[in-house]
């Protein structure tokens, strides 16, 4: 295989076979244009070359024609292990308490407190089964429940890798269950406003992280220093954010680390204006096109944690078959830990076998797949 370099990429470029990452991993498929941010993709993973056995197509005209790719879809459904059931569970228990504060009712504090601490105990027991639970969207109607304890559970688990103390991992996983209560005291015509919101809609929507502090604060009686984490979640590393266009260092710490969380949680949701995204797609979209609101750090972090394709996600193999991503390798984001989950026939396995893809360079993901649904 020919060697490319990074550097000499550019956008619009299409070349007559597939070009790889590492080799085995592909980047982009014959006759597809090189988009901008895949490149920025490939420089924020620090890959200095890419490998491809073909030549670069020469044109007249190098049109843009990523955006005519169409994702390939497969449908598996995740197995509901005791940890999803357990975290099912905290999410109806947390529907009662954002119906009580949507309702301006007392809300059961020691319940809210209970949540945190189980949700806590989960993560520290099946670390890896909650991380897959996030990219799990079998939840019926509580959207904004499951949400909010997606970022809690990527949240906690961020505090951990930066070894938080008890006290300072519990503040951020409860400000990451409540960083959006806000929501639940605005108009519900401009939150479910499914056309383009006008500038005054915006503006009530950006209301929400200061209702959230004052609900942590005086109805539910947190401490400034955890409240803060709800109000800056929206801050922007770069000074774009709000709602005081905090930048840099001056954002609270543990609110930079809800920041990405959220971001992720978000994409990976369907929303009003704009399908959901696979965890592979909301990882791109984050390095590749918004890293200028994150920390450096803190997504740097993050992708590790993470790694390209996220535990629970899908993909597909060079040889055909459907696999879940079980476990990531923190050195190689490209190279998870995978099970089988369906043959090159499209037939789903129950206990497909597993593979280390680090282990294992015969084998490489061409692509990631939407996998929730089919049945085994």
């Amino acid at each position: 295989m020919k060697k490319i370099a990074t550097s000499s990429l550019r956008e619009g470029q299409q070349f007559t076979k597939p070009v790889f990452i590492v080799k085995d991993n592909l980047f982009v498929p014959e006759n597809m244009a090189i988009r901008n941010k895949d490149i920025k993709f490939l420089v924020s993973l620090g890959i200095d070359w890419v490998f491809t056995e073909g030549e670069r197509v020469v044109s007249g005209n190098d049109d843009l024609k990523a955006s005519q790719t169409v994702l390939a879809f497969a449908q598996v459904e995740t197995s509901i292990s005791k940890t999803h059931s357990a975290l099912m569970l905290l999410i109806d228990q947390l529907n009662s308490i954002f119906s009580n504060i949507a309702k301006f009712r007392k809300t059961n504090i020691r319940l809210l407190w209970s949540i945190t601490d189980s949700l806590i105990s989960l993560i520290k027991e099946s670390r890896n089964e909650a991380m897959g639970f996030v990219v799990c969207k079998n939840t019926d109607n509580l959207v904004m429940e499951k949400n909010s304890i997606d970022t809690a559970i990527l949240s906690a688990v961020m505090g951990q890798e930066l070894g938080f103390d008890s006290e300072r991992n519990q503040g951020l996983v409860a400000a990451a269950i409540l960083h959006d209560v806000g929501m639940l005291r605005l108009p519900e015509d401009v939150v479910k406003k499914k056309g383009e919101l006008s500038d005054k809609d915006k503006e009530i929507i950006k209301s929400h992280t200061i209702l959230s502090f004052n609900i942590m604060k005086k109805e539910l009686m947190y401490p400034d220093s955890v409240c803060k984490i709800a109000l800056q979640h929206h801050e922007h590393w770069d000074g774009t954010g709000y709602p005081r266009s905090l930048s840099g260092n001056y954002i609270n710490e543990r609110a930079l680390i809800v920041s990405v969380t959220d971001a992720f949680v978000a994409m990976i949701n369907s929303k009003v204006y704009r399908n959901s995204m696979t965890g592979y797609q909301a990882m791109k979209t984050l390095v590749s096109e918004n890293a200028s609101y994150f920390s450096p750090d803190m997504l740097k972090l993050f992708v590790k944690i993470m790694g390209i394709y996220p535990i629970g996600s899908g993909a597909l193999l060079n040889d055909g078959r459907m696999a879940k991503i079980l476990d990531v390798n923190a050195d190689a984001p490209l190279r998870p830990v995978i099970q089988i989950i369906a043959g090159k026939n499209g037939v789903t396995l129950k206990n497909g076998e597993k593979i280390n893809l680090l282990a294992d360079k015969s084998l490489f993901i061409t692509r990631a797949l939407d996998i929730q649904g089919l049945k085994p």
